[in-house]
């Protein structure tokens, strides 16, 4: 159970820093904004090797954490910037440090000196005179590479260090971020989608830091970035279009048994052919119902598509029973069902003019099929008259 808490601990760590990085940036509101993960801290502010600010992450999972004079949080903190004042990585002169911690510093403790000066009781000089006399003092063992590496500074490089330090304590926690993110948009945004517009912009932004950590060569993230994606993603919520977000799936067999597979069989429908129409399905389903939970698609909007769609199919439908396939034999008829499908699967019918993922489209009649509003083989209905009854 401990490895399992330290575990959940570290993954909320790594989410928190995530998500704060993100407030971070839209807060910012810098045109000319860079950001950087994980290059000389958590998250750092400003061009290249001359960072503005660099802000270390602390999250709890318990909101009464403490900061007291000897914890642990507070020390590896001060550890890693007093190893980067040490090697000359950062100028104190021109950089301000922020630690923001979900935990609470106590009354007249050193880190509740160090409270932005907008707060009372700063006084980072009270800080250093603490910090010093528990660095020198104390017997714990945890923070004795913290202790030596700021005792191994000057006087005037721990004054500075100190001086530097900006302390936003109880700050909110990881799931608590996400209504900051969401009132940063609320400007911009529509009501009705200030739920889903976050989601979307988080999950360019964790993509966004994957790649960003993956590249052996780290490289800002900017503001500009941003506002360019949260303009991307609110164009797909506008009157001719709709988001997309559902990638391609290799296969669900569980969708082998369905209707719509069956519809294929009859018309004897390859492998391949089968594989990608479950894809299509289950993207389709996924996105419909996606856009419906975000009420960005009425249901009598869906059903008009949906009533285009069996429009044309009908007509398609009609054309090929017209060859007489009554009197063709069984391999003539499945070659022509195979024709209808593949019309079908080409048309470029559209729910709104610039939601154009052809999948749409395309799993959409397969829910049709599913349902047996419309089929390929031309005895569909007769055929499958026992998975109807089902």
């Amino acid at each position: 159970m401990i490895g399992e808490f330290s575990a959940n601990a570290s993954a909320l760590g790594y989410f928190y820093q995530s998500r704060y990085a993100l407030f971070l940036l839209l807060s910012r509101a810098e045109p000319g904004a860079q950001m950087f993960i994980e290059r000389l801290d958590d998250i750092s502010f400003g061009p290249g090797e001359t960072p503005v600010e660099l802000l270390q992450t602390r999250h709890h999972i318990k909101a009464t954490a403490s900061l007291s004079d000897a914890s642990t949080a507070l020390w590896k903190t001060l550890k890693v910037w007093s190893v980067a004042v040490a090697e000359k990585r950062i100028n104190l002169e021109q950089t301000l440090l922020t630690l923001i911690t979900t935990g609470r510093a106590p009354k007249d403790s050193a880190a509740s000196k160090l409270r932005p000066h907008t707060i009372a009781g700063r006084d980072s000089n009270a800080a250093l005179k603490i910090l010093c006399e528990v660095a020198n003092q104390s017997d714990s063992q945890t923070n004795r590479p913290a202790y030596d590496a700021f005792l191994k500074l000057t006087e005037k490089q721990q004054r500075a260090l100190v001086g530097s330090i900006n302390l936003l304590d109880a700050s909110p926690n990881v799931s608590d971020t996400h209504a900051l993110i969401q009132k940063q948009l609320r400007i911009s945004t529509k009501l009705k989608l200030l739920e889903s517009l976050p989601e979307r912009i988080e999950d360019w932004w964790f993509k966004r830091l994957i790649k960003n950590l993956s590249s052996n060569f780290s490289s800002p993230i900017l503001y500009r970035e941003l506002l360019d994606q949260l303009d991307d993603v609110q164009q797909q919520y506008s009157a001719d279009n709709l988001p997309n977000g559902f990638p391609a799936v290799e296969r669900n067999p569980s969708h082998r048994e369905q209707a719509f597979v069956e519809q294929l069989r009859l018309v004897l429908a390859n492998e391949p052919r089968i594989l990608q129409a479950i894809n299509d399905y289950h993207r389709a389903f996924q996105q419909r119902s996606r856009w419906v939970r975000e009420d960005l698609r009425l249901i009598a909007e869906l059903e008009d598509f949906e009533n285009r769609l069996v429009n044309e199919w009908e007509q398609l439908f009609k054309n090929m029973k017209a060859g007489r396939l009554d009197d063709a034999d069984e391999l003539t008829r499945q070659h022509q069902g195979q024709s209808l499908f593949t019309t079908i699967q080409n048309l470029n019918l559209t729910i709104r003019p610039r939601c154009d993922e052809p999948y749409v489209m395309r799993g959409s009649f397969h829910i049709l099929a599913n349902q047996l509003r419309v089929g390929w083989h031309a005895n569909f209905i007769h055929r499958l008259s026992n998975l109807l009854a089902t």
